[in-house]
Formats: structure tokens, sequence, C-alpha cells
């Protein structure tokens, strides 16, 4: 049975990730791909001759395809519970042509021990809301070929630190996820995480919809005329929630000055709610 988001938030407290299995259908996961070829061939050849392997600003690149990822409800509703309704596309980045390995290459070696953007050590055992979070979203089943994502559960409430050496090579603590095709890993920008060499000879595509917190910039390119349009289309509807996803908080100066007399997922709750209810049919 699915977890509720509820229960999803419990976990993501203690673990800093939780999966959403197969959110996402073989049909739409197969069209990413066929989009991820169709930028390829689009795009000049890098300066070496070699193809462009990955895509930025992937909202204003292909609108129609991106624009049902970054505003997944179920993805925008866990968000809003886990950083309030402040909730702001980072980037969207899709991949698909990283550089394959040899079986013996990759042996004892991940790719690189990380926390993500506006993240830090963590300081207490105490859970805090992160700054920011990754959707990191799967287009092909992960195995050992491929490479699957490495985890450290409850590394975003813990003071780990590694050396430049300990980074590349697998961790006493880890967990492997081998996520499906479809499958979501939403995770805490606290939580130390790597990425397996790919020794399969394939392409492994996935996105990485990262978001963050509206008062810290987006390194995406929002101002083109795809995601412009967008934009125009939510000041109509009133949608607030849409509007925030590209950069734009009109909620923001009475929210973050709200004196804070009631406790974060409560009044968050009242305002994501409140947020829903303005809109425009």
């Amino acid at each position: 049975m699915a977890k509720d988001l509820k229960e999803r938030y419990e976990e993501y407290k203690e673990l800093g990730y939780t999966v959403f299995e197969r959110l996402h259908s073989k049909e739409t996961t197969d069209g990413w791909i066929r989009k991820y070829h169709e930028l390829q061939q689009n795009t000049p050849r890098n300066a070496d001759g070699t193809l462009t392997t990955w895509f930025a600003s992937t909202c204003e690149l292909a609108p129609l395809e991106m624009l049902p990822i970054v505003s997944h409800p179920e993805i925008l509703d866990f968000a809003e519970m886990v950083m309030g309704p402040f909730v702001q596309l980072d980037n969207l980045t899709i991949a698909g042509g990283e550089r394959n390995v040899s079986k013996e290459e990759a042996r004892n070696k991940v790719a690189l021990w990380h926390r993500d953007r506006w993240g830090k050590v963590p300081t207490t055992e105490r859970y805090e809301s992160p700054l920011s979070c990754n959707a990191i979203s799967y287009m092909v089943d992960l195995d050992d070929d491929y490479g699957p994502l490495r985890v450290i559960p409850g590394s975003h409430r813990k003071p780990i630190t590694l050396t430049d050496e300990e980074i590349f090579v697998p961790h006493k603590d880890e967990v492997i996820v081998y996520a499906k095709a479809g499958d979501v890993v939403f995770t805490h920008n606290m939580l130390l995480h790597t990425g397996t060499p790919n020794t399969s000879g394939k392409n492994r595509y996935f996105f990485s919809v990262y978001y963050n917190r509206t008062w810290l910039r987006h390194t995406d390119n929002h101002s083109g005329p795809n995601v412009q349009k967008i934009v125009q289309q939510a000041r109509l509807r009133n949608d607030h929630r849409t509007l925030r996803l590209f950069g734009i908080d009109e909620q923001l100066e009475k929210r973050a000055n709200s004196g804070f007399r009631v406790a974060d997922d409560i009044q968050w709750a009242e305002w994501a709610a409140a947020d829903k209810a303005a809109i425009k049919k």
C-alpha cells in the first residue's frame, strides 16, 4: 500500500529521503527519453564535437513535457509540507550521457559523496526543515550495472564529515537505492548521497528537479518566452503556487513576517490551502 504524505513526512524526517514508487508511467518516461534525444539533435555540438549530455533550464526548452514534472501535485504537496508554501524551482536538469566506465575501474568506487546546494554539515541531531530539496526522477531501472543511488540515512541530522579520499568509496552506513523507471527519490539537501559509476554501456537517464525556498536565488533562467507564458497564464488563474515555482512569490512579505506564533506545519498547511482555494477555475 502506498504511503500517504504524512507517513512519508515522518520517514523523510527520520531518514532524509523518501521514494515515490512508480509515480510516472512507462509511457511518460519513454517520452522523456525521446525528448532528451530530440534536445541533443537540436543543440549545437560542443567545441570538441561531442553531443551535449546535460540540459538545464529545461522548462524553457520543452515546456509542454517539463511543466507537468515540476508541478506534479503529489510532489508539490509534499514539498510544501517539507519546506512550507515557499517552493521555487531552482533548476530542472535532464541527463543521459554520463561517461561509462569498466567494471574494473568502478570496483569499490562511488561517484562523489556530497550534500546538495544550500546545505551544511548538521550541528544537531534535531531535524531541521531544508532550504532545498531534490526530486530525482529516473527513466530507467537502476541495477548494479547502471549504477544505483547510494544514501547515508539520517546524515541530514548527523555531523558526518568525509575526507577527500572517503568521498569516492562506499560508506559503512550507506543504503543502496535501486530505483525503478518512474520512481522519484525526494531528498533533503543535507543528506549525504552519491551515484555509482555506470558500467552498463548504456545511457542512465534521469531528471534532477531541484526546489529551493523563494527568497533564495534560482539557477535556471525563468525569463524566457516559454516560461513567461506559463507565468502569464498562472496570473490569470491567480495561481500563486505556479508563480512561486518561477520566482514570483507575492505572499512572501506577509508570510515571512507573520509573527511565528503558530507551529510551522499548522501554519504552512493553512497557507497552502488558502493558495489552492484562491485559484480561479
